[in-house]
């Protein structure tokens, strides 16, 4: 019995050394992996953690050794192994002391790895407080690496509490073109986050004035200097014609009494002239400017608006760069952008087939409006099934040519490829082509002012007869080579950049007054110059100088010549007119057109 239990005793206390041997062993090695984790040598960090990663219950340093192997094998490069081990953690120990400090690293990781979501999710469940400052000041760090606003907003919305994150995503607004700027999202995020609304590009509703009288400042390359030559008369003759356009609209404000004091200024179509003016300090005490019109002036103006909070118009140009992200900078037209954005969205409220084909021209403005078009028709799952871009005749020519193509009907080509009648034959490299069907094509976009690429998209439709959609310009209604009928018949829909009905009695009656005042008939830019001024001067003397509050919220305004206008949030016109020939006569689609207003214009 006696020799028994010495057995027994025995074989506990091999046991019992075994179990003690481990531990000092399991001990060993996580000292050693800590050491080396303190000089930064994660390598052989991970080469110690990495023996304690079997969890048995001789080993106490489990749970240690796997939080610190995560984080060598990130160091080290090892990140799909990393987010492994930490997230088994999180599984499978999620009331463990330490968790915390584990969702730091793992948010951490996973934020720098690009899933933005799960790591926001993960850094906001940490809940001790002086662990919850270390987590924003993580991602404060890693929000930089995100640049999509729909992808940060989407973030925000899952998110609603996230101090840090409806910051950046304020902020990341605010960096935006004007054009883009989601003006209503950022007054959003700084209401409800309290945040400093003095860093960010607002202008300040309770500092704008009003005044008796206000000074308008007009910078155009009249180049005075070279009127008594026909040359110099016929190189500025449009500008000329804008000017009197808007020196008949402050005739106009100021009828019962100055409102609007007006001072011209020759830019000379010249930046060091126009650097001159700048540097005399004038426009400092000017209320708006008009101008310049051309870019390297316009962004010298533009940016000491911005400087100086000035307000500035420009009445002719399209581009977004003209205004980019300055708060004082309108258009008085509307960008490619903005047409492009309610083109599309005609396309998806009209069209059936979800396909599109998208052809553009030579100017920067064309290749603007299609890529914006394409993609807003590709976030409501349209499918672009073609895209060219013209640039020269060779081009235009060879779209011609591939839209009029067919095959008969079930002939066999080589490798017995079976074509069907009226398909496109589309080159898309070298010695590859697509065979395109009337559903394939969907629709046609054509942003376009080039006569030669629109007439041949036109014809080739028209000979094609299989009624397929166009999408254009206004502008072709110019094109000689285009007749009102063929536009009428083939159902082309024109977007606009603002309905300008020349049979009415206004333009009529302007056209009068305009010709006995001058003796001459006024052109384009004699409108567009009476409109800018009519239109923001008119907001000037109701809003006061700052009167981007007022005009943002006025929403749809009636013009005098043109159809109207809209700022909502948006600092070019919003009123872009979709357009058809119908009875021979152009019909807007997205506007019910408005009776005729009183007459501003006397004898």
């Amino acid at each position: 019995m006696r020799s028994k239990s010495l057995v027994i005793f025995g074989l506990i206390f091999i046991i019992s050394a075994f179990q003690l041997n481990a531990q000092v062993n399991y001990q060993s090695e996580y000292l050693s992996g800590k050491n080396y984790f303190k000089s930064g040598d994660y390598q052989r960090a991970q080469n110690h953690f990495k023996n304690l990663l079997d969890l048995n219950e001789n080993n106490p340093f489990y749970l240690y050794a796997s939080y610190f192997y995560g984080i060598s094998a990130y160091e080290t490069g090892n990140k799909d192994r990393a987010l492994e081990v930490l997230g088994n953690i999180r599984t499978t120990h999620s009331d463990w002391e330490k968790i915390d400090e584990v969702n730091l690293w793992y948010g951490k990781m996973l934020m720098q790895e690009g899933n933005l979501m799960k790591g926001l999710n993960v850094l906001n469940s940490t809940e001790k407080d002086d662990l919850k400052i270390i987590a924003n000041e993580i991602k404060k760090v890693t929000l930089f690496a995100y640049d999509s606003i729909p992808l940060l907003q989407k973030a925000m919305e899952l998110n609603p509490y996230d101090e840090v994150l409806a910051k950046y995503l304020a902020k990341k607004i605010n960096e935006q073109p004007m054009v883009d700027r989601q003006v209503e999202l950022m007054e959003f995020l700084i209401d409800s986050f309290d945040l400093n609304r003095a860093s960010f590009d607002f202008v300040d509703k309770s500092v704008t004035e009003k005044k008796d009288k206000y000074r308008v400042a007009v910078l155009l390359p009249l180049m005075a200097e070279s009127l008594s030559t026909s040359k110099g008369s016929k190189g500025n003759q449009f500008v000329l014609d804008l000017y009197q356009g808007i020196k008949i609209a402050i005739e106009e404000l100021n009828a019962n009494g100055q409102k609007i004091e007006l001072f011209s200024y020759d830019t000379d179509r010249d930046s060091l002239k126009t650097t001159k003016i700048i540097e005399s300090g004038e426009l400092l005490e000017m209320d708006m400017i008009i101008g310049p019109l051309y870019p390297i002036p316009a962004s010298l103006v533009r940016d000491y608006s911005y400087k100086h909070k000035i307000n500035m118009v420009n009445p002719l140009s399209t581009n977004s760069e003209t205004i980019a992200a300055n708060p004082y900078s309108f258009l008085m037209k509307s960008t490619a952008e903005t047409r492009a954005k309610t083109a599309a969205k005609y396309a998806i409220e009209n069209m059936e087939s979800k396909n599109a084909t998208i052809f553009y021209g030579s100017k920067p403005q064309d290749s603007v409006f299609a890529y914006t078009y394409k993609r807003m028709l590709e976030a409501d799952s349209f499918n672009i099934t073609w895209m060219a871009a013209s640039r020269s005749a060779v081009a235009s020519t060879e779209i011609l040519r591939s839209l009029t193509e067919v095959y008969d009907d079930d002939t066999t080509y080589t490798g017995g490829k079976v074509y069907i009648s009226n398909t496109v034959k589309v080159k898309v490299g070298d010695g590859d082509s697509l065979i395109m069907t009337r559903d394939t094509i969907g629709h046609i976009l054509v942003a376009s002012s080039d006569n030669l690429l629109v007439s041949n998209v036109l014809s080739a439709l028209d000979t094609r007869r299989d009624s397929i959609p166009i999408i254009g310009y206004d502008e072709w209604l110019d094109f000689n080579q285009i007749s009102f009928d063929q536009l009428q018949r083939m159902g082309v829909v024109m977007i606009g950049q603002n309905y300008f009905d020349f049979s009415s009695s206004d333009v009529a009656k302007f056209k009068e007054y305009y010709r006995k005042k001058f003796n001459k008939l006024p052109s384009q830019y004699s409108y567009d110059g009476y409109e800018t001024m009519w239109f923001f001067g008119t907001q000037l003397i109701e809003f006061g100088n700052y009167f981007q509050y007022g005009l943002y919220n006025e929403g749809f305004q009636n013009g005098h010549l043109y159809f109207g206008f809209d700022y909502t949030n948006a600092n070019d016109n919003q009123v872009v007119p979709i357009m058809k020939m119908q009875d021979l006569e152009l019909k807007m689609l997205n506007f019910e057109q408005v009776e005729e207003k009183p007459s501003v214009f006397t004898d």
